[in-house]
């Protein structure tokens, strides 16, 4: 194998991590942020900018046995002003929150991405905590991790004002078996990808 050829490999294994620490000159910024769903009812607080983002839950707080077993809430975020020729995407989310499950109960809990502009394109992951033990668990600081970067959904390609479209992260859970649960989110993070299109 000729220099050229390693030097071609070499940039090839490079190339993800190369990906994955770009990021656009300018970032957008929050123009318009929203929430709607029965998990969040009064309005959530958040800080932060459009790619480093903290939203605080008021009152999503699910039970069960009860009607308030399958809670979700939706952020809706507009941003505009970023660099032209740029897609972005959902890659990691973290809902921190209180875990209280009896015996035989399940906490299954789901992140969805998507931009209205492409609203049949969406990404979800699911994740579970079940207790199969003998005791009650309780945690007050749990950590639910979602990793959406497999099957990425990018934005439409920032024209000249930045506008990246209508993003949305639906954030849902459901209880569910036999016994009494409680789930109480508090706080929700993410990581952005981007690309250059």
């Amino acid at each position: 194998m000729g220099p050229l050829a390693r030097l071609t490999v070499l940039m090839a294994a490079l190339s993800p991590s190369l990906v994955l620490s770009a990021t656009p000159d300018v970032i957008p910024q929050i123009k318009s942020i929203t929430f709607s769903g029965n998990g969040c009812p009064s309005n959530p607080r958040w800080v932060g900018t459009f790619d480093d983002l903290m939203i605080t839950y008021g009152d999503f707080d699910a039970k069960l046995p009860g009607d308030k077993s399958n809670l979700n809430c939706q952020v809706h975020i507009q941003g505009s002003g970023g660099s032209p020729g740029w897609q972005v995407a959902l890659r990691e989310t973290w809902v921190t929150g209180r875990v209280w499950l009896q015996p035989g109960t399940k906490l299954e809990y789901l992140t969805t991405s998507f931009f209205s502009q492409n609203a049949a394109r969406t990404n979800t992951k699911r994740g579970d905590i079940t207790n199969d033990g003998r005791s009650a668990l309780n945690d007050p600081g749990a950590v639910l991790y979602s990793d959406l970067s497999n099957g990425l959904v990018w934005s439409e390609c920032f024209g000249s004002d930045g506008y990246t479209g209508i993003f949305n992260v639906n954030f849902r859970s459901v209880l569910s078996g036999d016994g009494r649960a409680e789930f109480e989110a508090k706080r929700h993070q993410w990581r952005l990808e981007w690309r250059r299109c």
